[in-house]
């Protein structure tokens, strides 16, 4: 008897831990923001500025970029655990996509390119032809 409500307790446990709360991802979010925030404010050293102390980890400037610089990486840490949520579903969905074969990426790549350079030269023709049809009339008063 006591076996089962162990057991019925610690998967009640599992179940609460493995369930995701979408506001605690939000506030991790919001948070890690702020720490990478507080960071960069502490690396850079002139809007917060951490003043020499007796305390070990503040006492020379090279240990305070090294505070700083660990307080952005635990919020660059805490915003990609916020926001992997979002972007796991879609690595899973990639691995199912058919990917083209190289030598029709390479056409498709060439195509789009050679379409970008057309369509360049060709404003670069109409502003060549236009501009001074432009500035004549600029200079009649139009």
């Amino acid at each position: 008897m006591v076996k089962k409500t162990d057991e019925k307790k610690q998967s009640k446990l599992l179940e609460i831990l493995k369930t995701e709360y979408p506001f605690e991802g939000v506030l991790l979010g919001f948070l890690g923001i702020l720490v990478l925030i507080i960071g960069v404010y502490i690396f850079e050293g002139q809007v917060l500025v951490i003043r020499l102390t007796s305390l070990w980890i503040f006492n020379t400037p090279t240990k305070i970029t090294i505070f700083s610089i660990i307080v952005m990486v635990v919020g660059t840490g805490a915003i990609a655990l916020a926001f992997s949520p979002f972007f796991i579903p879609g690595l899973k969905e990639m691995k199912r996509v058919t990917w083209p074969t190289r030598s029709l990426f390479l056409n498709h790549t060439a195509r789009v390119l050679g379409f970008i350079t057309f369509l360049g030269f060709m404003f670069v023709l109409y502003d060549s032809v236009l501009a001074p049809i432009f500035s004549w009339l600029y200079e009649i008063g139009f």
